[in-house]
């Protein structure tokens, strides 16, 4: 029905995953011309067809003014989310925002002031350190404790700890996890829920990536558990319908207190026509091209499960629960760090990432993004045997 199989020339489009220059500056990597590019956390496959369609459409109009978030967008999001997993979303708690990273700094710069603690829980996405540290806020955190299976657990009698601390007054909680691709459990939601309340701890979740997820999997978002006042959501058409470069992420605000606040802090915020058109054509008619899509990731992982196993048993290699990105761990090789991404990019000609850019204690780890056609995961990874095997 769909075609995720071809091969999607991104040369001379701008994309920042395949532009040798921001990937000297980022990963100080070597590029190639057969190199394969499986890195930053967008998908090689062309977007749904009903969204392309629906763009093309509005770029037939002619005009490009100024755009309101209309009712049909509103409701699309409303109607997404209550479908795929039974959230209750009020249309007045929908706030838009160019992207998430920049609205975990609107965030941190609304409601926390300089020096303030913001809760982490490494290895997590880089961005939330970043944004962090550039708003003068002190990083706080709450590692995650991984077993001898590579299986993560939330450590909570520290997590209290820290929120304990007047000082702190943020938590920025990420489910499905990036990048280790545990889907946290809800009984794990609700209890970071109930510490973050009883100390009066903004509760950030980053639950972009739920609509990612295997097909025995289950996610419960934390709009479906008791949450507090402070409390904000945020949702992405971006990771799902691979429009990262379209910015649309709608946070969910349900405290008209905390939803005012923002909106003052951040001023208006303006949605464009293409952000609109995309929103509305996602959610409304490509629902059978994201389920599509998760069943070629599924395909995809099970092949390089099995593949691993068997043929390079010494990475140590957990299929995710969510999310397209997966947590490879080489602590059985030399060399490793960055030595270690130059040799594969050098050698196998991949671009991965260094899982120190998630915290020291990814320092092991490479990422390795799969949302590709499968024959490409199947020559990355041939690559990497001829390498390691």
């Amino acid at each position: 029905m769909y075609d995720l199989e071809s091969i999607v020339d991104r040369s001379n489009t701008a994309a920042a995953k395949v532009d040798g220059a921001i990937i000297d500056e980022i990963l100080n990597l070597n590029c190639f011309d057969d190199t394969i590019y499986m890195w930053v956390a967008d998908m090689d496959f062309a977007c749904s067809p009903a969204i392309i369609k629906a763009l093309h459409d509005r770029v037939a109009k002619g005009i490009f003014g100024y755009t309101v978030q209309t009712p049909e967008y509103k409701q699309s999001i409303i109607n997404w989310y209550n479908r795929r997993h039974n959230m209750k979303i009020q249309e007045d708690w929908i706030k838009y925002h160019p992207g998430t990273v920049s609205a975990i700094r609107s965030s941190i710069l609304a409601f926390t002031d300089k020096g303030n603690g913001i809760i982490i829980q490494p290895p997590v996405y880089y961005p939330f350190e970043q944004k962090i540290a550039e708003t003068d806020r002190r990083v706080i955190r709450n590692e995650l404790v991984r077993d001898e299976n590579n299986i993560y657990s939330i450590d909570f009698e520290d997590f209290e700890e820290k929120c304990k601390d007047p000082n702190n007054k943020m938590f920025i909680y990420c489910n499905p996890h990036n990048p280790i691709g545990q889907i946290w459990p809800a009984t794990d939601t609700q209890r970071l829920l109930d510490i973050c309340n009883k100390y009066d701890v903004l509760f950030f979740a980053d639950e972009i990536h739920c609509d990612l997820i295997r097909a025995e999997e289950k996610f419960v978002s934390s709009l479906n558990l008791n949450y507090g006042l402070k409390f904000i959501l945020a949702t992405a058409v971006n990771k799902t319908f691979n429009v990262a470069g379209i910015q649309i992420t709608n946070l969910i605000i349900p405290d008209r207190y905390m939803y005012d606040r923002f909106s003052n802090s951040t001023g208006k915020m303006d949605i464009s026509s293409f952000a609109l058109t995309t929103t509305i054509a996602a959610y409304n008619e490509s629902e059978d091209w994201a389920i599509a899509i998760n069943a070629v990731l599924d395909e995809n992982l099970d092949y390089m499960d099995a593949f691993i196993k068997e043929k390079l048993p010494r990475i140590k290699f957990v299929k995710p629960q969510g999310t397209y990105l997966t947590w490879l761990d080489f602590s059985d090789y030399t060399p490793s760090g960055q030595d270690l991404l130059e040799k594969i990019a050098d050698e196998a000609h991949l671009i991965l990432e260094s899982g120190l850019m998630f915290g020291q204690s990814g320092k092991d780890f490479i990422r390795m993004n799969i949302a590709c056609p499968t024959k490409v995961l199947i020559e990355a990874l041939d690559r990497l045997y001829k390498v390691f095997g």
